[in-house]
């Protein structure tokens, strides 16, 4: 009876700790923020639907020589935009994938993940015009799973990225801003207006403004002549790409 009861203790404990092995890896892909010691913020921008905003922000990032995470949706990219996602990278912002549709990802099969991903990977290449790996996932409407980080690590995904801040309210935003802080924002008027105000408040408090990546010491993205094309015959479900 003993020994038996010693089985089901240990056979407890070894399950036990493979769910805290694995809660500690979903912890380690996941991110609010980045290291809390370093005066580091990164501002990271969503959606991405109003290109105008787009490249405002790309000036007050070469005005103030910061830089910015850009996660737009790929059904929000278009072919004439091309020449101001090339600005955005030669300004040394980055962009990360914010799926093709928006969809919540939590929700879908593993290969209908991995397509919501490579299709707009296919996007930024195409507008690109070289192969630029995306690594970094901001998940649409915040909502992540480990399900959903083990299909798109083998694709090559480091991290997905939420954040501590949201507001559009400067004031507010320089209060709440602490280091490794992840800053939440939209391509948006008011947006736009509270970075004007914002990023200069944050450089002269000593603040490194920084992508994501850098945020969270991943390695710099390796680019490539060979674009990325995707084939939507292998998705579950190809209407979600469309």
């Amino acid at each position: 009876m003993k020994i038996r009861w010693l089985m089901m203790l240990l056979a407890f404990v070894m399950l036990f700790s493979a769910a805290m092995a694995d809660l500690e890896e979903f912890a380690d892909f996941t991110h609010r923020h980045g290291d809390r010691t370093v005066k580091k913020v990164a501002i990271t921008v969503d959606d991405c639907y109003e290109i105008d905003k787009v490249e405002d922000i790309i000036a007050l990032c070469e005005q103030y020589q910061v830089k910015v995470t850009f996660f737009p949706i790929g059904k929000a990219l278009k072919y004439a935009d091309a020449p101001v996602w090339q600005r955005a990278v030669s300004a040394g912002c980055e962009i990360g994938n914010h799926s093709w549709g928006h969809t919540d990802l939590t929700k879908l099969s593993d290969r209908d993940n991995r397509f919501q991903m490579l299709r707009t990977q296919q996007k930024i290449d195409s507008l690109l015009e070289y192969h630029y790996p995306m690594q970094v996932l901001r998940p649409p409407l915040g909502l992540m799973s480990r399900q959903v980080a083990a299909a798109i690590e083998p694709i090559g995904y480091m991290a997905a990225v939420k954040w501590d801040v949201d507001t559009t309210d400067a004031r507010k935003a320089f209060k709440a801003v602490e280091n490794g802080s992840i800053l939440l924002f939209h391509a948006r008027k008011a947006d736009v207006k509270c970075l004007e105000t914002l990023i200069p408040q944050l450089l002269q408090e000593g603040y490194e403004l920084v992508t994501t990546s850098e945020l969270l010491d991943l390695p710099p993205i390796a680019t490539s002549t060979d674009l990325y094309v995707y084939d939507s015959s292998h998705a579950d479900d190809p209407t979600l790409l469309q």
